[in-house]
This record gives C-alpha cells, sequence and structure tokens, in this order.
C-alpha cells in the first residue's frame, strides 16, 4: 500500500472518530485494511517478539505509527470543526451521518453470503439498538468515567459498527472529552489513555482470533451493528429524544436534510472507488 493511500485512510478514520455515527473500523472495513490493523494489534499487543517475529513485529508497529499519525491529523482537523456545527445545525449534520451509514450497509452486504446475513444481521441489531437507544448521561462525568470511555471508545473503534464517539456520547463525555483535549486537561486526558491502554492489550487478540475463524459470520453481525446506529442517526426527533416520521412537506429544510443523505450516501460509494482503484 502506497503511503497516500495509508494517508487518506488514517486522516478518514480520525474525521469520524469524532462523529457519534459510523466507527474507524467500519472505515478500516470498508477501505480493506480491516484484516491488517486487527492482526498488526494483536502483534503489537505482545508487547515483546522473539527473534522469528521481530521483522513482522517491527513491520506492525511501523503500520500502526504511520496510520495513527494520520488518523490524529483528522481527529483533530475533525473535532475543530465538529462540535461547532452539531450546536448550529443538528439536523444537516445527522442527516449526512444518517446517508453515510446507509450507504456503508449497502455496500457491506454486498460483501457477505445471504445465509449469513439472514442469521447474523438480527443478533448485530439486537445488541446494537438497546445500546443506541439509551438516553445520553447529562449529569457532570467524574474522573473515573474517562477511564471507562477511554475502555468503551477503543473497542468500538476497533468494532464495525457503533462508533467510539456514539459510546462516549452514550455515556455523557463525548463532549467533555472533546473540550479535555481541546484544553489539555491532563488527568482526564491519562485517565482516558489508561482505559484504552487496557483495552488495546486484551480486544484485538479477540478480534483476530474471530476474524479468522468466522469472518462472514462476524462480517454480517458488523452490518447488523452498523445498521443499529440508524436509531441514532436518525434526523427528526422528538422533544423527547425519539424518532419521529418527518411532517412531509417540501421546504428549505426538508430538502436541505435529504441532500446532506444523498451527499453521505454518495460519499461513500466515492470512497468505494478510490479503493477499488488503491488496491488494485
Amino acid at each position: 500500500m502506497t503511503w497516500l493511500g495509508l494517508c487518506w485512510r488514517g486522516l478518514l478514520m480520525g474525521i469520524v472518530e469524532v462523529l457519534p455515527g459510523i466507527s474507524g473500523g467500519t472505515i478500516a472495513l470498508l477501505t480493506q485494511i480491516y484484516d491488517k490493523l486487527i492482526n498488526s494489534l494483536s502483534q503489537i499487543a505482545k508487547f515483546r517478539a522473539v527473534d522469528a517475529e521481530r521483522a513482522s513485529w517491527l513491520a506492525s508497529l511501523k503500520f500502526l505509527v504511520q496510520l495513527g499519525f494520520w488518523m490524529v491529523c483528522g481527529f483533530i482537523a475533525s473535532m475543530l470543526t465538529i462540535l461547532e456545527l452539531v450546536g448550529r445545525t443538528p439536523q444537516l449534520f445527522w442527516g449526512a451521518i444518517l446517508g453515510i451509514v446507509v450507504g456503508v450497509v449497502i455496500h457491506l452486504t454486498r460483501t457477505v453470503d445471504t445465509q449469513y446475513l439472514i442469521r447474523f444481521v438480527p443478533v448485530g441489531l439486537f445488541i446494537g439498538i438497546p445500546i443506541v437507544a439509551l438516553p445520553p448521561a447529562s449529569l457532570e462525568p467524574p474522573l473515573w468515567m474517562f477511564a471507562i470511555g477511554g475502555i468503551g471508545a477503543f473497542s468500538a473503534w476497533i468494532l464495525p459498527g457503533i462508533s467510539g464517539s456514539m459510546m462516549l456520547l452514550l455515556m455523557g463525555i463525548w463532549v467533555p472529552t472533546l473540550e479535555a483535549v481541546r484544553d489539555l486537561e491532563v488527568t482526564k486526558l491519562a485517565l482516558f489513555a489508561a482505559g484504552m491502554a487496557l483495552a488495546f492489550a486484551i480486544v484485538p487478540r479477540v478480534l483476530a482470533s474471530g476474524i479468522r475463524r468466522y469472518r462472514q459470520q462476524m462480517l454480517a453481525f458488523f452490518i447488523g451493528l452498523v445498521a443499529s446506529t440508524v436509531y441514532r442517526a436518525w434526523p427528526w426527533r422528538s422533544d423527547s429524544d425519539l424518532p419521529e416520521l418527518p411532517v412531509l412537506s417540501i421546504d428549505a429544510q426538508m430538502l436541505a436534510v435529504i441532500a446532506c443523505m444523498v451527499i453521505g450516501c454518495v460519499g461513500v460509494l466515492v470512497l468505494m472507488r478510490l479503493v477499488d482503484r488503491d488496491v488494485a
């Protein structure tokens, strides 16, 4: 893979991690580096390598450092704009997220046999919908919650489906975490990093083993997880934050939301064309 291919993949993964929609793992899956990412994380999680594995260990480390650098760049660039967009135009923001989720689900279903879709997509929905349907916490989070948030964010990031930001949103620390990064609040960031380190030591090994043995089944399960985020991304909501059907009227706001949905979905299709060219 060229450095440019790794660059735009990392940037996209960093950008979506700020968005409470699809996860960085979903982008890795779409752009065909998920297996390499999981295997590299599993290799590095051993923290040391015997002589026979040293070359592959160093190659994995190089890949993760390069990808991580571009992810940080994408994360910072996205963080500087997302809070403003969510505050000013929430319906348009969520419309774009909904379009992205729909595009991702349509694309991923083409990669899995129908028998597995029928059996395992409902499992992903059954697990994902109760999670995304939880009302976001509104109280000021205690410091220890940032460590739990680190565990949840890393686990959600590596799973194609519910994003790390979605988990933080539901835990009530999405905005506090972004503010901690912006304001360099060392204690909160250190606790968050400790939680991520703990998840890093465990989650990739489990996923790498599962992907090797049950690839199609797990992909179908991931599709269910991704589809479950439609509940949270639905742009029309009641005063109690429940999804509701929009009023069927042709006005500027409705057209703008639909346009954002189309742009998000088409963006996924364009991304797939870029992937095909880069992999070919």
